[in-house]
């Protein structure tokens, strides 16, 4: 893990927090339900980082689905 790769997640920490508290709203919906929405990406994030799984694979996956589909 190089400096490059420490930022990011910094930042992306810190994009979190921005919006989480830009008003009442969001920041009820960001306190609720973590092992819903935050959770989840954390794995995918890590999976992404770790080359379990590429960007957008799954879209990938879903677009040759349905070429095949209708073919």
């Amino acid at each position: 893990m190089n400096i490059s790769t420490i930022l990011r997640i910094l930042e992306s920490f810190i994009l979190l927090f921005n919006m989480c508290n830009s008003n009442d709203f969001n920041r009820q919906q960001c306190m609720k339900n973590w092992d819903q929405w935050l959770v989840p990406e954390l794995q995918r994030a890590w999976d992404i980082y770790t080359e379990k799984e590429k960007p957008y694979q799954e879209e990938d996956e879903k677009l040759r689905e349905s070429q095949t589909n209708n073919s």
